[in-house]
């Protein structure tokens, strides 16, 4: 079999296991519950954020549409982790039904084929009362997150990369991300069924709280949820904690943990 060369780009290279804490964290935050099940990193690029979160939860799929130089040592390293090279916004969804409790899609939806897919396979894997943490640029912000230019994300794309290397640009081949706007991520959400929750106060508190800033966390973890309603529109990014309805009798998989544990005293 000819070895495939994989090339590792800048996302993929600093600060994973950061990330991954703050994503856990926001979700323990947003949700009101720490489900500690099955668990997915859509989009997971060299794996390591679902290596950190691996030793959690009871286990982690990472699924990537290339393999990584990094995954056959990190599934060494957790045996409850697995690596899987799959496309994720095809029509048919590369993963069984309701076979997953927690799905992070972080900074994703922007560069697959097909977001609306995307978003409808997340739907079919989440089991009933289960979370997806859902998180990506806003195309109504006027600079573009991946070359940090302004506009050109408004352009059609050719037009764009041609007009910043008219410009002297050398990052005109990155602006290869597809972003859209807030009315129709949440068109996608209702069409498949998923309640959403505005998390970028929590994920705001996560981050102060990380860097030694509890008194600023605490006001913003005061603001009404309205507040952020209203800033949605125009934010730079969106981080969005989507859940799958519980079916009529059922309970949540954070009930299930919670009558697990022993009983105290």
């Amino acid at each position: 079999m000819r070895e495939q060369a994989v090339s590792i780009p800048k996302w993929g290279r600093v600060g994973r296991s950061g990330k991954a804490e703050a994503i856990r964290d926001t979700i323990f935050l947003a949700s009101h519950a720490k489900p500690t099940g099955r668990w997915m990193d859509v989009g997971c690029g060299n794996g390591e954020m679902a290596a950190f979160l691996a030793p959690s939860v009871s286990s982690m799929v990472g699924v990537d549409p290339d393999p990584w130089p990094s995954w056959p040592q990190l599934g060494r390293d957790h045996s409850n982790l697995t690596l899987r090279t799959a496309f994720f916004d095809g029509v048919d969804c590369p993963f069984p039904a309701e076979s997953v409790d927690v799905v992070v899609c972080n900074q994703v939806y922007e560069h697959v084929s097909n977001p609306e897919a995307l978003i409808g396979n997340i739907a079919k894997v989440l089991a009933p009362g289960g979370v997806c943490y859902f998180a990506g640029p806003n195309l109504l912000w006027p600079i573009e997150p991946h070359v940090f230019w302004p506009l050109v994300h408004w352009l059609p794309r050719s037009t764009a990369q041609r007009l910043m290397k008219a410009l002297g640009s050398r990052k005109f081949n990155e602006l290869d991300a597809y972003s859209t706007h807030f009315l129709r991520l949440r068109g996608w959400f209702a069409l498949h069924g998923l309640e959403v929750r505005n998390a970028i106060g929590e994920r705001l508190c996560v981050e102060l709280r990380r860097r030694g800033w509890a008194s600023m966390a605490a006001v913003v973890h005061s603001l009404p949820p309205l507040v952020f309603r209203l800033l949605e529109p125009l934010a730079p990014g969106f981080v969005f904690i989507l859940a799958k309805p519980q079916r009529a009798g059922m309970i949540s998989p954070a009930e299930v943990s919670a009558q697990r544990r022993p009983q105290d005293g």
